[in-house]
């Protein structure tokens, strides 16, 4: 399993279940934004962002250390690995699940508003559910196209749900939780299934608390790393939310998941191609070069998407009016942030390739904190041009923390030799 080929069908699968999935969240948003409905569409967007938040502390990083551990398995141990770490991975992110579920109730009925105590005791069961999916045991197996499948379920759930919540807005809030959990029960059924077919069963294993302990130190290293960038976002929602007001927050959102959506493809563009990306870089090659040659293709996508962003958006907001004038200069601002994240992510995922997710976690860290100080000084002052500026921002300084810890030396080294 895995090679060049493998992993691009791998990535196309994913790319076209994200344009299903996140397609039709999005046209369902389109609908409401034509009905005029824009305070359900800032309720919904705002709650679904959080959630999708939340469901990725509970993954806690799994995907990328299952799948690394994978990789470095030889074709007879593999699916030994594969249970193992499935089932160390589903017991810490089972605990992660309660005690987010539990602070999730009491927000809800503490601070929340009418929706948010409907939508949230009803997305509760989602992330019990997602503790247990196998989206790693895939990408290590070389075929993340599957888990990409499985998992636009939930995303088309949500938008059946909002276009039928639109006409019974009483009852929106518990209509899309329910939705979310369903998607994600039908997801991890259907992921079950498909390894059991592949002779993968997931069957129960022995796991130790040692070895749980082991999973969560590296999981939590790869968290951390995502993390940072997902609350970047959400702090960005929030500063919008105190600049523009609560209508411009769901126009905010509905354009800015565009640019969002053009950083998913890349991502699983990234994601198909990791386990190629871990073996060369094990093979005495822990460049920069070898890790952005694995990524070769997602370099060059993020160049052509860039492009065409800037184009669309700036296109729209030129030739149309309204709330979809206003989509478009968001999609235009922030589509160098496609180019500059992608940049990032792919120094990112070489250092987590070598192990090296601490590093990779402090440079998230310390790229949010400074984001954060951006996005609030720049938008103050320049509104969301201020926030496109503190984007970029943030992954430069992502960008050049990891390559001065982990790159400079190595390809420094190689520079002194070929100059001798």
């Amino acid at each position: 399993m895995g090679g060049r080929a493998r992993g691009s069908t791998d990535a196309v699968l994913l790319i076209l279940s994200f344009a299903v999935g996140q397609g039709s969240i999005f046209l369902a948003q389109t609908w409401l934004i034509h009905r005029g409905a824009l305070d359900l569409l800032a309720a919904f967007a705002t709650h679904f962002s959080f959630a999708i938040l939340v469901l990725m502390i509970v993954d806690f990083g799994a995907p990328v250390v299952v799948a690394r551990r994978i990789s470095l398995t030889g074709d007879g141990e593999m699916r030994d690995v594969a249970r193992r770490c499935y089932w160390q991975a589903s017991v810490v992110r089972l605990g992660v699940a309660l005690v987010l579920s539990v602070a999730a109730l009491f927000y809800a009925w503490s601070g929340g508003d009418g929706f948010s105590r409907a939508y949230i005791p009803a997305a509760i069961p989602a992330l019990l559910i997602s503790a247990f999916n196998a989206a790693g045991v895939f990408d290590g197996l070389g075929l993340s196209g599957i888990s990409g499948l499985t998992g636009m379920l939930a995303y088309i759930a949500s938008a059946i749900a909002l276009v039928a919540a639109g006409a019974q807005s009483a009852d929106a809030g518990m209509i899309l939780g329910v939705a979310l959990s369903l998607g994600y029960a039908f997801a991890i059924v259907a992921q079950l299934a498909v390894l059991w077919r592949l002779g993968c069963s997931v069957r129960v294993v022995p796991v130790s608390v040692a070895d749980c302990g082991l999973f969560a130190r590296e999981g939590l290293g790869v968290m951390l790393a995502i993390l940072p960038g997902q609350l970047s976002f959400r702090f960005q929602i929030a500063v919008c939310a105190a600049v523009l007001g609560q209508a411009g927050v769901g126009l905010f959102v509905y354009g800015r998941q565009i640019a969002a959506a053009a950083s998913q493809v890349l991502e699983f563009v990234r994601r198909a191609h990791f386990p190629d990306m871990v073996r060369g870089l094990q093979q005495g090659h822990a460049t920069l070069r070898a890790g952005f040659e694995a990524q070769r293709l997602a370099t060059l996508l993020a160049i052509a998407l860039t492009l065409g962003l800037m184009l669309v958006g700036g296109g729209c907001f030129l030739l149309m009016s309204g709330a979809f004038a206003q989509s478009g200069l968001v999609v235009a601002l922030f589509s160098v942030g496609v180019m500059t994240g992608a940049l990032s992510q792919t120094l990112a995922q070489a250092a987590q390739g070598l192990g090296r997710f601490r590093v990779v976690a402090l440079a998230a860290v310390l790229a949010m904190l400074i984001g954060f100080a951006a996005s609030a000084g720049l938008a103050a002052l320049l509104g969301l041009v201020g926030l496109a500026v503190a984007e970029v921002v943030t992954h430069v300084v992502g960008a050049l923390v990891i390559w001065a810890s982990v790159f400079r030396r190595v390809d420094g080294r190689r520079i002194l030799r070929v100059s001798a």
